[in-house]
């Protein structure tokens, strides 16, 4: 059963993260940011993290270790990633707060940055509650 749960709760981080990355860089290229220079490494880091979290449970194959070991690499590129998205968009997100007419396009695409962020925070958390739930498989 624990198996099944860890597994389900890597599946869902590694979701998130993937379309973490496919958001920020939606963003970053249509709208209101079209033509502004972004940060291509966001959106790299959180795909590999995906990957590297959708590799992490089949265990049976790897090995728990090396699993686990994927596991925090994962947590680690999830933290630079959300690190990295919070400097590029600082100013985008700090003009949320000024209160002005603004366009359609700047909303949506705000609603897009919170949304993108929100789903690298939540995948980072979900990947350290597999870690904290310990290994599928004991050999």
């Amino acid at each position: 059963m624990k198996k099944y749960i860890v597994c389900g709760i890597l599946g869902i981080a590694a979701l998130l993260a993937l379309l973490s990355g496919i958001f920020f860089n939606v963003v970053s290229t249509t709208g209101y940011l079209t033509g502004s220079p972004y940060n291509v490494g966001v959106t790299v880091l959180a795909i590999l993290a995906a990957v590297l979290l959708a590799g992490s449970m089949f265990t049976r194959f790897l090995g728990v270790k090396i699993a686990m070991l994927l596991q925090v690499v994962a947590a680690a590129l999830l933290a630079v990633a959300f690190v990295m998205m919070l400097m590029d968009k600082a100013n985008f997100l700090g003009d949320s707060f000024i209160p002005m007419e603004r366009p359609a396009e700047f909303h949506s695409g705000i609603a897009l940055t919170y949304t993108s962020l929100i789903f690298l925070a939540v995948s980072a958390l979900f990947t350290s509650v597999a870690a904290f739930i310990g290994n599928p498989e004991k050999k």
